[in-house]
């Protein structure tokens, strides 16, 4: 996001809601609420339009594209091709989007363009217009090109009811303080896509190698995705790491409430920094069982400078 939004700089709420972050923003001339997933493994923003075949489902109505005085599908032709996203190809003279994600999930629809408002931190409104984003109409299994520069979110616990977490834009994306951990980003498949090298997992004193297919520990090993509720590892590593816990603590990684567990220390081993874990920033507390988790954490995303920031935080309270 260019310069010309701060220090006025654009925040907004995000709300959890069957398993995903959904962040609050306004559309058109004539300001419709919409909802869409905070999602940094997309560089797009999605939503869901209508008509939709096959969409989520949601208690706020659609956005309807007939309604809006702003709304514009973008064209194309030979000799005026698409934007250079990903997964964005011109068909039938229009550009339309047919994303799949790492988990099987996948979204379609139409490449659009929209004026798209969000709140700001001198309690005025943003507007951005000509927003590019993708109208979804299909999907199985919705977050954007909001910054190029800097944004950053701390998301409430799941399963806390009527709590709001927030995200921010330019200036007030701000990470420091005691305790903040600095990760440099690393070259991953996709250069939209926010990879870190994760090295090393420690368990009290077991320490968990990384080691991917290559033999060593591969660059850009882990994708930090605000749109997974789960974490997704590879086999072999999760089963050590299932071990480890299990000689710590006697039990799975899933295990019922017991007030008297001891729960052991943790620290994810970045490449350029290392990420201790509190019990409250590695496990869940979800009824009647406790999960392994990474939460209550202020995440700065810092996309000019390649750097992913970590300060442990209290995110009911951001």
């Amino acid at each position: 996001m260019s310069n010309w939004i701060t220090p006025n700089s654009p925040t907004t709420d995000l709300v959890f809601h069957a398993g995903e972050y959904l962040m609050k923003i306004r559309v058109d001339t004539l300001p419709v609420n919409i909802l869409t997933e905070a999602d940094t493994e997309s560089d797009l923003t999605r939503t869901q339009c209508q008509p939709c075949t096959r969409c989520v489902p949601q208690r706020q109505p659609l956005f309807s594209p007939r309604a809006s005085l702003s709304y514009g599908r973008i064209s194309c032709s030979s000799s005026r091709p698409c934007p250079p996203w990903n997964d964005i190809e011109c068909r039938y003279g229009l550009c339309h989007h047919d994303i799949r994600y790492a988990d099987r999930s996948y979204t379609r629809g139409f490449f659009s363009t929209e004026t798209m408002r969000m709140d700001s931190t001198t309690h005025s409104s943003v507007e951005i217009p000509s927003y590019i984003f993708c109208c979804r109409i299909d999907s199985g299994g919705y977050f954007g090109e909001l910054s190029r520069r800097k944004f950053s979110y701390c998301l409430n616990p799941i399963g806390l009811q009527g709590r709001v977490s927030h995200i921010h834009f330019g200036d007030r994306a701000a990470v420091h303080g005691s305790g903040t951990v600095t990760v440099p980003l690393a070259l991953g498949q996709l250069a939209s896509l926010y990879n870190v090298t994760l090295e090393v997992f420690t368990i009290r004193r077991a320490r968990i190698s990384f080691i991917g297919g290559s033999g060593a520990v591969e660059e850009g090993n882990i994708v930090i995705d605000s749109g997974e509720t789960l974490i997704n590892l590879p086999r072999h590593f999760y089963q050590k790491i299932m071990l480890a816990m299990t000689v710590q603590i006697r039990l799975d990684l899933y295990f019922r409430k017991d007030r008297s567990l001891q729960l052991p220390s943790m620290v994810a081993n970045f490449r350029g920094g290392d990420v201790p874990l509190k019990w409250y920033n590695a496990f869940v507390m979800t009824k009647p069982m406790t999960c392994l988790a990474f939460g209550d954490f202020l995440v700065g995303f810092y996309k000019m400078a390649g750097t992913l920031l970590f300060k442990p935080f209290d995110c009911t309270n951001a």
